[in-house]
Parts: C-alpha cells; structure tokens; sequence
C-alpha cells in the first residue's frame, strides 16, 4: 500500500503530546531531510525555510502533525537544522530551544532517522553519524532521548558513483551506524533513497515498526 493510500493529512505542530509517536529527522547540511521530509508529505501546506544567500536549507526546526489509516496516535514529524555548519544560526541551540519549549514530557514513542549523503567526503570527521548523533543528544532531557536510530543512505542530485565506490561507501556507513546502535536502512536492493514517496513511506514504516 502506498503512502498516498495511508497519509490523512498534516498541519504544522509545536508541543508534543503525551500520546504522540515522535519522529525526528537529523543529518549533516546537505544530507536529504527536508527532501525526505517533502516526499513523505507531499502536501501543500509544507514549506521549507531556505536561509538568506546562496545555501538553502532548514534553519529552524519544522514539526508537522500527521495522520495515517490504521494508526490511533498522531505522528509528529520534525525536521531538524543542521549542526555543526559553522554558519548561524547555530543548529544546536535551535534545536535547543525547541526541545526545552516543546519536547520537556515523555511522549507515546520516539526515534531518529538520520539522513547520510553518500556524496559527502568520507574523511571529513565534521561529517560522521557519531558528531550530529551527539550533538542533537545534548540538545535532549537525558530521560527523552530516542534509543531507536535508522540511517538512511541518500545521494546528491547530479551525482554519479560506480557501484564498486557505492558499496565501499555503504560498508563505511554500515559500520558508522553499527557504532551507534543504529540500524542502516537499504532502502531500495541497497541503494540510496530515491526521493519517491513511496520509499519514504517504507521508511518511516521500518522505524514505526520498532518504536511504536
């Protein structure tokens, strides 16, 4: 079943409930989450913030309260800034913010997926699951910190790998998310997301299926 067949709608959220499934969507600048978060949705009342100058992406966190068929609990997609960018605003203290004015009780269930281009140099330590994975732990109340973690594996628009260098690069990442606990999603026979709404829906599904 496709995601068009189970999504009922969203409208954009600030606190969270106590009967909320919360989902929050973290990754490097560049990493896909506004552009997973858009194929998820696909609605008409979702707007990305694009940051002043030539470098769009979110610069302030963006929750939206969704509905599907067949779940009796709203869930909360949140689609967190970028950290570790060097750029202001300052993505930690956003999330901060956010975390101490929306997220301060438990709620129903909560989890993480955590967006990886595979584009990204893989030298690059600024880059590593560990350091985004850190730093939006410290912007969480130790009790509320999500222990569910999928890594999602994308691709830059444009970019082109062999498959030698896209399995190189997958083992690596594999091995990142093995550090954290974290579960690596093959979203499509190993390969990167596609962007499509369907493979987002898989997605989320395979991350409900843990936390909920």
């Amino acid at each position: 079943m496709g995601l068009f067949d189970q999504f009922r709608g969203s409208k954009k959220t600030t606190a969270i409930l106590p009967t909320d499934i919360v989902v929050f969507i973290v990754g490097p600048q560049g990493s896909g989450k506004s552009w997973f978060m858009d194929a998820l949705l696909k609605s008409a009342n979702v707007h990305v913030r694009v940051s002043k100058g030539q470098k769009p992406g979110t610069t302030e966190v963006h929750a939206e309260r969704c509905r599907f068929d067949g779940m009796q609990n709203d869930i909360v997609i949140v689609d967190t800034p970028s950290f570790i960018t060097y750029m202001d605003p300052d993505g930690e203290e956003a999330v901060r913010k956010w975390m101490e004015s929306n997220y301060t009780k438990p709620c129903k269930a909560a989890g993480i997926l955590y967006m990886h281009n595979l584009a990204f140099n893989p030298d690059d330590a600024n880059l590593r699951v560990s350091n985004h994975l850190g730093t939006f732990r410290r912007t969480c109340r130790q009790n509320l910190i999500p222990s569910i973690i999928h890594v999602v594996p994308t691709l830059s628009n444009g970019a082109r790998l062999s498959d030698e260098r896209l399995r190189t690069l997958m083992a690596l990442l594999q091995r990142q998310a093995d550090a954290e606990g974290a579960r690596l999603r093959n979203v499509s026979e190993g390969r990167p997301f596609d962007g499509k709404p369907e493979t987002a829906w898989d997605v989320l599904q395979g991350l409900l299926s843990q936390v909920g």
